[in-house]
């Protein structure tokens, strides 16, 4: 799925503006780590699939950033990848 940002990130010195959200690209371990990293950040939200910053890391792992730089994003290129994600994760 592409993704057009409004403003951009910046991935390996280069400022992209698509993403495609390959959720085919993630494994078991993948998810696992996101959520240990997640709770390493303070998030406590009881199922951890409804936490945005699961699926800000999520999306970092598809893009290959930390996820602070997902989490740096306008508030509309944020929610441009974490609606689709949260479809994956709850669907």
């Amino acid at each position: 799925m592409k993704i057009i940002l409004n403003k951009g990130i910046n991935v390996n010195d280069n400022i992209v503006t698509e993403i495609d959200l390959d959720f085919d690209k993630l494994t078991g371990k993948d998810l696992i780590a996101a959520e240990k990293e997640t709770r390493h950040l303070g998030d406590q939200t009881p199922s951890v699939l409804l936490s945005m910053t699961y699926q800000a890391s999520i999306v970092a792992k598809i893009v290959g950033v930390p996820v602070d730089d997902i989490l740096a994003l306008s508030a509309t290129d944020f929610k441009k990848l974490i609606a689709p994600t949260a479809s994956f994760l709850l669907g």
